[in-house]
């Protein structure tokens, strides 16, 4: 059976500092069987979209850098490029995202670094037998580290129908061209009953593969990557959608790309799942909109499949916030069916399909600090 830690959010007294507790878990977890002292450590955190107001509080990041050191590894602190970003501005929009979210040496005592590089091409191929993926373009200094902490700001995923250890290690640890061949199945499908020809899937798509024509929008196959986040998130009125054949290849595919990142660091991965601030959409989009569930806290565990397995039982037993996209999806009430409510993606089949790929097990004991 696996483990699950858990540091409720509630803090009631000086003694029961969040921070403290969940530095404390840290040292007191499986953590400290990850790896062995002087070995290099990539702990793997998301600065979020530039202008994404909801995003993992440095100071969580910190908690964790501070933990690797005390159980006396040597933190390599990383995060990986967006989809999001022209070729000419990648790098460019990461360091201002680094900048404005405070992602500094001052809050993290470690300088944080591009683990695939300023332009996204450093990358290790690592082979997989999947179902989608045969290999996957894990971030360089990712794959050559000892051991991986991945720091996962849990949120729903409009294509994975859950942002938690699963997408956060296959998408979040893949290079730019790796991340390209995750979401390749990704293409956006234009509904002419819907569509008024405002032209903010043109304006919004970074690669300039929407193109309006007589006030219709029409799809460049050949300049199309799949980053469905853009030009789904641009539509005010819901004219722009994926459909569930094509979310169902990217959860596989997130999946298989999760395997081969583990493969690559031969099974020396840790998780955490911060469950605070919890948004309809993953810090990679380009807002953020309020938090749909109240904050609950943060969960740690070796096993990805038990730790998002919990992570979905948690907020789907969570009331939903009036006023959010809980409460216009009818869930405000405990659900075991809340993600799928707000995605319309059911995130069981994702992490079904990571058990069935042997990375975890969904029979698991939460232990609460």
């Amino acid at each position: 059976m696996s483990v699950v830690n858990f540091v409720g959010a509630r803090e009631r007294c000086s003694s029961s500092n969040l921070i403290e507790r969940f530095k404390g878990t840290l040292r007191r977890s499986e953590l400290q069987g990850v790896f062995s002292p002087g070995e290099l450590v990539a702990v793997k955190f998301e600065a979020g979209e530039r202008d994404n107001l909801k995003y993992v509080r440095p100071l969580l990041v910190k908690a964790v850098v501070d933990a690797v050191y005390s159980l006396g590894g040597q933190p390599l602190l990383v995060d990986t490029l967006s989809m999001g970003s022209k070729a000419s501005e990648v790098g460019r929009r990461w360091l201002e995202a680094v900048a404005l979210h405070g992602f500094d040496v001052t809050s993290l005592g470690k300088s944080p670094m591009l683990a695939d590089g300023y332009t996204g091409e450093e990358e290790l191929l690592v082979p997989i037998e999947g179902d989608e993926l045969g290999g996957v373009e894990v971030a360089r200094a990712i794959a050559e580290s000892q051991a991986l902490v991945v720091i996962s700001h849990v949120g729903a995923h409009p294509f994975a129908g859950l942002s938690g250890a699963l997408v956060s290690c296959g998408v979040g640890c893949a290079s730019l061209r790796g991340k390209e061949r995750i979401h390749a199945p990704l293409r956006p499908l234009f509904m002419p009953d819907r569509c008024d020809g405002c032209g903010q899937c043109e304006k919004h798509c970074p690669h300039e593969a929407v193109r309006l024509k007589d006030d219709k929008p029409f799809l460049d196959e050949k300049k199309c990557k799949g980053c469905a986040y853009y030009c789904t998130a641009a539509c005010p009125i819901g004219a722009v959608v994926i459909d569930g054949y094509m979310t169902k290849r990217f959860q596989k595919r997130a999946v298989d790309s999760a395997l081969a990142v583990t493969g690559a660091l031969q099974g020396k991965v840790y998780y955490i799942n911060i469950l605070m601030d919890v948004c309809p959409y993953p810090d990679c989009y380009p807002f953020s909109d309020v938090p749909f569930v109240p904050d609950r806290g943060i969960l740690m565990s070796r096993d990805p499949v038990a730790i998002d397995s919990a992570a979905l039982d948690i907020l789907n037993e969570s009331s939903g916030i009036r006023g959010s996209i809980a409460d216009e999806c009818d869930g405000l009430e405990s659900s075991s069916d809340k993600l799928l409510q707000v995605t319309g993606v059911d995130p069981r089949d994702m992490i079904y399909y990571a058990k069935k790929l042997g990375m975890g097990s969904s029979d698991f004991e939460i232990r609460k600090a």
